[in-house]
């Protein structure tokens, strides 16, 4: 009996992961398929003999059509709905993997990276839409923590799949767009209720935002750089100085997501300018380190997990600084700034470090300390200008947001939902309550007719 009754409390307690399943499936197979092949395209092209000037051409193309597909995909999704909408765009990159496959030139992949990302952030807008439409503000949290571990789960195990496969043959893009066609299956039988479009988005002018909070933009900006660079290039610095690249793009995505939590919990905490102003800085000295000690491959790894650790924390915390500034009618606006300053800096970030890396390859890390020192300059000179600290009372709660995903915007629409909701109940519970009262009051006025 009290068996029983365990399970049933334990059953309750999962209920809320039941319409999680499908759409995490697949989110697994896409990104199972799409982050192990953006490090393939690395190795693959260097050992194609192009030039990194070309190969950083080429992965910036990638962040291009994300910035355009994640500022546009929401008009298609609401015009043909989610399921369509992950079809489709799953078949379009699927495809575009298919057709880089059958031949190598640059101008091609060029075109047919832009459109990938185009087809990655509808994705996971639409991945996102799905795991956060049923949540609560109960079981918001956890549902982001189930996101977050598939999510970077995948991005880090999946990893692991280069070190399996051959670069002189067509296996890989046949393997990896198998996978993206296999995420198609379950969405399609899932039988859950598919998420409503979101509301509009309340717009406020730039120039005020950024003069709120500058040292966002800058974040979210070097944060995109700085990430850019690295799933852009330490894939070939490792290949050049035999390392395997699956283990150093593996070990430092697992760095990302292990340290944002601890590192975040202290931005709750403390000033978020001065952690982000310490992050910066502690990703610049085990990039400096990766120049100046001796090449050895444990203290290579146990660096790049430092430098993923503390790199990829700063567009989180920069997004979360500037939720600060804002009401939350604002947020959604907010969030979507810093995602497309993030993709600027994405998209110019493999371009620079190529051209940095002209010189010599390891200067990839003397390229991250540059821009990591660069932000905690800037971090010094804005806490100078504007000294204000943003009250502990005052401050939102850290959201582990993924870099790769434009997830902001579909917590904060969901958030606004339901505090309109919120408001809109207190403020008829409050005219309820004054009905009564004007009722008695009237009542009481009455003459007594007796």
């Amino acid at each position: 009996m009290l068996l029983n009754t365990k399970r049933n409390i334990m059953n309750q307690k999962l209920k809320f992961l039941n319409p999680l399943i499908a759409p995490l499936l697949s989110l697994g197979f896409i990104v199972c398929s799409s982050t192990p092949f953006l490090t393939y395209i690395s190795l693959k092209l260097q050992a194609e003999n192009f030039t990194e000037t070309i190969i950083g051409i080429i992965q910036s193309s990638f962040y291009l059509g994300f910035l355009i597909g994640s500022l546009q995909s929401e008009r298609i999704i609401a015009r043909i709905g989610y399921i369509r909408s992950f079809v489709c765009f799953s078949a379009i990159f699927g495809t575009t993997i298919l057709i880089q496959g059958m031949a190598i030139n640059a101008i091609l992949w060029i075109v047919m990276r832009i459109i990938s990302g185009i087809s990655i952030a509808a994705l996971y807008v639409i991945i996102e839409s799905w795991i956060l439409s049923d949540s609560s503000v109960k079981t918001r949290g956890r549902v982001l923590s189930f996101y977050m571990i598939a999510l970077y789960g995948s991005q880090s195990l999946s990893q692991l799949i280069i070190r399996f496969i051959s670069l002189d043959t067509i296996t890989p893009f046949l393997l990896f767009g198998v996978m993206c066609y296999l995420s198609i299956i379950p969405v399609s039988i899932n039988y859950s209720k598919t998420p409503e479009t979101s509301p509009d988005v309340i717009k406020k002018n730039f120039f005020a935002v950024y003069k709120a909070t500058p040292l966002s933009f800058w974040g979210s900006f070097i944060s995109g750089i700085i990430l850019g660079a690295i799933y852009s290039f330490l894939p070939i610095y490792a290949q050049l100085n035999s390392l395997q690249p699956s283990y150093i793009m593996a070990i430092t995505i697992a760095g990302g997501f292990l340290l944002q939590w601890p590192l975040g919990h202290l931005s709750d905490l403390f000033d978020r300018r001065k952690v982000l102003i310490a992050s910066s800085l502690c990703a610049a000295i085990p990039s400096i380190l990766m120049l100046v000690l001796p090449q050895s491959a444990m203290l290579s790894y146990i660096l790049c997990f430092m430098i993923g650790g503390f790199a990829f924390v700063i567009y989180p915390i920069s997004i979360s600084q500037a939720c600060d500034k804002f009401d939350l009618i604002y947020t959604r606006f907010v969030v979507g700034l810093m995602a497309a300053t993030y993709g600027i800096g994405a998209i110019s970030g493999p371009f620079i470090a190529s051209l940095v890396m002209e010189w010599k390859v390891s200067a990839l890390f003397l390229f991250i300390a540059t821009v990591s020192i660069l932000l905690s300059i800037l971090g010094i000179y804005f806490s100078i200008k504007y000294p204000k600290i943003t009250p502990k009372e005052e401050k939102g709660e850290f959201m582990p947001i993924s870099a790769q995903a434009p997830i902001g915007a579909d917590i904060t629409s969901k958030t606004i939902e339901l505090n309109k909701e919120n408001t809109l109940e207190e403020a008829a519970k409050t005219a309820e309550t004054k009905t009564d009262e004007t009722k008695k009051d009237s009542s009481s006025d009455k003459p007594d007719l007796k």
